[in-house]
């Protein structure tokens, strides 16, 4: 599968082109969404996704919340660890629902996870219904980050640990397709989000892929 910015386009439709791939990775859509961005969001936050599992150390109590999970990657990822009780993914995408719903079939026919189509900002979920809530490379398209992370807060519980991973600023200015509706962090501001939300114990970690350049996981945990 090519990356976006080697389709050859011409110069007066390059611009057009970048907007569709910036809406599609805000918000998959129709056969487009479907058969290319799910496979494409799944090979370029491969690292990002790994590193993000890493840093979960889930073990077999915990109720696990993916936010946003595009292709599945991470949510299989956790899956096939064994090590957590239940595992559910939100996505405001039908196309990446349904892409995820058959891969995942086999644990979602075992009661292990759920995949439900739903938005950030209102949770399908009840208060304290998970130990952990991630969300990997979708800060830039929450509309209210602040009512986002509200919701973060409410359904984890106290003490659980939300985890964010997103490039850096420095990294996303450097791709074309984000001055398309991306909204780029810095990480004091990433940071300062999640302590006025009501989180606590902050800690950054950082790596470097050839292909995201620099990205951040940053946790945080709820108040008890």
């Amino acid at each position: 599968m090519l990356p976006v910015d080697t389709i050859a386009i011409s110069p007066g439709n390059k611009a057009l082109f970048q907007k569709f791939i910036a809406r599609q990775l805000a918000y998959p859509t129709g056969w487009f969404g479907r058969f290319y961005i799910a496979g494409w969001l799944n090979k370029a936050n491969l690292a990002m996704n790994e590193f993000t599992l890493q840093q979960l150390s889930t073990s077999s109590e915990d109720r696990i919340l993916e936010i946003g999970f595009g292709g599945g990657d991470l949510l299989e990822k956790i899956l096939s660890t064994k090590a957590s009780e239940y595992v559910a993914g939100v996505d405001l995408s039908v196309e990446m629902v349904n892409v995820v719903d058959r891969r995942l079939r086999p644990y979602i026919q075992s009661g292990r996870a759920e995949v439900r189509r739903a938005d950030i900002e209102a949770l399908p979920y009840a208060n304290r219904e998970f130990t952990k809530v991630c969300s990997v490379n979708t800060l830039y398209f929450w509309r209210n980050p602040s009512v986002a992370l509200a919701e973060c807060h409410r359904v984890l519980r106290p003490g659980g640990e939300i985890l964010l991973c997103f490039n850096s600023r420095e990294a996303l200015e450097a791709w074309p397709c984000h001055k398309y509706g991306f909204r780029l962090y810095d990480l004091v501001e990433a940071e300062n989000l999640l302590k006025t939300s009501g989180f606590t114990t902050i800690k950054v970690v950082s790596a470097h892929d050839s292909k995201q350049g620099l990205f951040y996981c940053v946790s945080a945990l709820s108040a008890k």
